[in-house]
């Protein structure tokens, strides 16, 4: 790695006479031309408050917080050459929650947001845009953004909201460094690295799916305590635990298929927060996946035999070497002197067909697991739930995502499948363990 690069920011903001604008950055840059109103790219935060909320006072505080966060007040325009992110001139209004989540909202629209809130009574939803941010940039403005709501209604946040657990909260006050906007991939480009091992193309569940526009969510509620014993006793990660379960419900369905399918793996994705591996306080896209995946040629495996491959598995692909050959691989395309002067049209259609190649195509489904989520004394007795939710694919099809609050973990599945046979095969597994399951769907997502 260049050392001397490492400690340099990769600034995404520009300024011309026009104002404000930001280039996407390394993962988000290919969404543009991938994205449309049912494969929208909007993964989701949702929570559950303790009172109605008060949609004057919250839209004031969206006010305040996109102020705060001016990188995500932005919609997307298109130049000759790349994608950019215009800054808009006025605040975001809160959106209904009525209707299926993440649907009907394409950033390709001229004039729409990266992001959107919604409200629906006690619950409070932000909608992202992977072109935009990930999993923990969006967490970061989430809950600022409860800071900022509760601060207006007179409830502080406590004495525990400059400690290292809560650094992602901003206040509305505070200035805006260049870090939290940069291009963190180009920040830590390693220069010409071999290309990551290729991946064949996976199995994707099939089937009849919902009607246009609809998307259901099926929640599952576990004991923490109780999943991190089951953990701990098999001595792996719960990311390679939980990709196991998925794998094992995966592997079901394709030998259940009465005719044997042509795709002989299975595979899931687990998204990891390369946040832990490098140095950033970027908000922007700074994640990698590992890859686990087995070849139903072999003949069926056991759980037991399943869970310790996805550890090792894991473990082989969080070696650094093999994560800077994904960071090489995906930013250095944008530095190659023949693809930048090549006109964007013909860059979307080269978009759509590695996105393809290296993306969905090679995985069956994906389990992003965000880890714990910790907000301030002053204000957690206030949030009775929190549900993070996979963005919509017409590949896979189904996804599922993962969060610890408040002595839970709450594993959210989203699909456009009528079948709910995967959601149902894997939280059976969790309780033929003998780990406490409480399940749930949306009825407005039916």
């Amino acid at each position: 790695m260049n050392k001397n690069k490492a400690h340099q920011f990769i600034q995404t903001k520009r300024v011309d006479e026009s104002g404000a604008w930001y280039g996407l950055d390394n993962a988000g840059i290919i969404m543009p031309a991938v994205t449309n109103t049912v494969n929208t790219g909007l993964f989701r935060f949702e929570f559950q408050l303790k009172d109605p909320i008060d949609l004057d006072v919250l839209n004031r505080a969206l006010t305040d917080c996109t102020n705060r966060f001016p990188y995500f007040n932005v919609n997307l325009k298109r130049g000759f050459f790349w994608y950019y992110l215009d800054q808009c001139k006025t605040s975001p209004r809160v959106y209904s929650d009525q209707g299926s989540p993440s649907q009907g909202w394409n950033i390709n629209k001229r004039g729409t947001r990266m992001f959107r809130i919604r409200v629906q009574g006690n619950r409070l939803a932000g909608e992202f845009s992977h072109a935009l941010t990930d999993g923990a940039g969006a967490m970061s403005f989430m809950k600022s953004l409860l800071v900022q709501y509760f601060s207006l209604l007179g409830i502080k946040a406590g004495s525990e909201l400059g400690q290292a657990e809560n650094a992602d909260i901003l206040s509305t006050d505070s200035p805006v460094p260049p870090e939290e906007y940069e291009d963190a991939y180009q920040r830590y480009f390693p220069g010409s690295l071999p290309a990551p091992e290729a991946n064949p193309k996976a199995w994707h569940l099939k089937g009849e799916q919902l009607p246009r526009g609809s998307y259901r969510i099926i929640v599952g509620r576990l004991k923490l305590s109780e999943v991190l014993s089951e953990v701990k006793k098999r001595n792996v990660t719960l990311s390679g635990f939980l990709g196991a379960v998925y794998l094992d419900a995966l592997q079901s369905l394709w030998f259940a298929q009465s005719k044997k399918p042509r795709e002989r793996i299975i595979s899931v994705e687990i998204p990891v927060n390369l946040r832990q591996f490098f140095t950033s306080k970027t908000n922007r896209n700074f994640s990698l996946f590992f890859l686990l995946k087995e070849n139903l040629d072999l003949g069926a495996r056991s759980f037991d035999e399943l869970v310790k491959r996805a550890h090792h598995r894991m473990k082989i692909e969080g070696d650094p070497k093999s994560l800077a050959m994904q960071i090489a691989r995906n930013a250095g395309g944008t530095r190659n002197p023949i693809v930048r002067v090549i006109p964007l049209f013909l860059k979307d259609i080269a978009g759509k067909i590695l996105f393809s190649v290296l993306g969905e195509s090679m995985l069956s489904g994906f389990i992003s697991n965000l880890g714990v989520l910790r907000l301030p004394p002053g204000i957690r007795a206030h949030v009775k739930s929190v549900v993070f939710s996979p963005a919509p694919s017409t590949t896979t099809l189904t996804n599922a995502s993962v969060l610890s609050y408040n002595d839970e973990l709450v594993i959210s599945f989203g699909s456009l499948l009528r079948s709910r046979q995967l959601e149902q095969l894997y939280f059976r597994r969790l309780r033929d363990l003998g780990l406490s399951v409480a399940v749930y769907c949306r009825a407005d997502e039916e």
